[in-house]
């Protein structure tokens, strides 16, 4: 689940019309628009070694957390109309925190 919402190593993104692409494709517009999500556009090897990374305190209290740096693009809901979601995609290379768990570890939540 982590990697069909978050990843995507092939695309730089940060257009809107990647993230009504990518939002739609990747399952997050039915049944309801998701209404922010980010993509990580970086490969798992990558992604896998953040989890090795230090271990932070997520968002809910738990301490598998880790952070890195990637490119993202961030997508946000502008709008939706007869089950057509439209979305503003804004790039950056920025923190990210994930949550990791498993032996080994593995990304399994992005938090933030």
């Amino acid at each position: 689940r982590f990697l069909r919402q978050h990843v995507d190593s092939t695309q730089r993104g940060v257009t809107s019309s990647y993230c009504n692409t990518m939002m739609e494709r990747r399952g997050m517009t039915r049944p309801r628009c998701k209404q922010f999500n980010t993509f990580i556009h970086a490969d798992i090897g990558a992604i896998n070694n953040i989890c090795r990374t230090p271990n932070i305190r997520c968002k809910n209290g738990k301490e598998n957390c880790h952070e890195g740096v990637v490119r993202v693009t961030g997508c946000r809901l502008t709008g939706s109309s007869w089950g057509n979601c439209r979305y503003q995609g804004r790039g950056s290379s920025r923190r990210v925190v994930i949550a990791c768990e498993g032996n080994p570890q593995v990304p399994v939540h992005f938090d933030g």
